[in-house]
């Protein structure tokens, strides 16, 4: 009873470290990200370094969520012009974004009914469809635009979007496989964890910087040879999901 998304994300947390055998520290790579992706986007609320002392030693929201593992609510804004008109879309001479694919997906909403917690299936389902839609393969993303509401969330979103093998999310994190620089990156203005959590702005937000991203617009934050990004937006703790596969042209 009186369940929250907090206790909700705290609980998928501890399953998953006891499932696992991964520590609270190892989710810190997600955060430290985010905030380090912020600190050069010009929209991003949070603009602060963060170090893995400053991750491991902030105040317990709930066992075993700290502080910087749950993004800020924040106030915030964002648009897109969607047009069926190629001349439009490329106007100014830049290059055009074409939503390539589509996927929804949805899934008990209590998590303790679901037969496996960790095993978020509407994040599984809305990817696999979205990739679908758009003819192409984890391999062609060059960007995986998540949801990070909790590092707990960005790290199952990770695996359950099939990215990464089940079990291996933080590892994968620790070792740069998030960053700018990295086999998939995420949260490339600081993500909800720093760029902010404006609910339901976020969606529009993943979209608005995953345009600037495949126009080459993104500046210091910019995934050099970005062409595919993949965004995908969570309700719920994973009970609605929606992803969509955007391509440049």
């Amino acid at each position: 009873q009186g369940a929250t998304f907090v206790s909700l994300n705290g609980i998928l947390m501890d399953l998953y470290m006891k499932q696992y055998g991964v520590r609270h520290e190892d989710f810190a790579p997600f955060a430290l990200t985010a905030h380090s992706n912020a600190l050069t986007a010009e929209h991003a609320t949070l603009k602060k370094e963060i170090t893995l002392e400053t991750f491991t030693q902030a105040r317990v929201i709930t066992e075993p969520i700290r502080l910087f593992d749950a993004s800020p609510m924040c106030d915030g804004a964002a648009a897109v012009v969607l047009t069926s008109r190629p001349e439009l879309a490329r106007a100014g001479g830049r290059p055009a974004v074409r939503i390539a694919g589509s996927g929804a997906g949805s899934d008990i909403l209590a998590v303790a009914d679901r037969p496996d917690p960790l095993r978020l299936r509407a994040v599984e389902k809305s990817a696999t469809d979205a990739l679908k839609h758009a003819s192409l393969d984890h391999k062609d993303v060059d960007i995986f635009e998540l949801h990070d509401a909790y590092t707990i969330m960005a790290c199952l979103s990770l695996e359950n979007a099939g990215f990464v093998p089940r079990g291996e999310g933080t590892r994968f994190a620790g070792g740069g496989g998030i960053k700018l620089d990295g086999d998939v990156p995420m949260c490339t203005f600081g993500g909800l964890k720093a760029r902010g959590h404006p609910v339901g702005a976020t969606g529009v937000y993943q979209a608005a910087e995953m345009a600037l991203q495949l126009t080459g617009r993104a500046g210091q934050n910019q995934v050099g040879g970005a062409r595919v990004a993949m965004i995908q937006n969570i309700g719920g703790s994973g009970a609605s999901v929606f992803a969509q596969v955007l391509v440049r042209e």
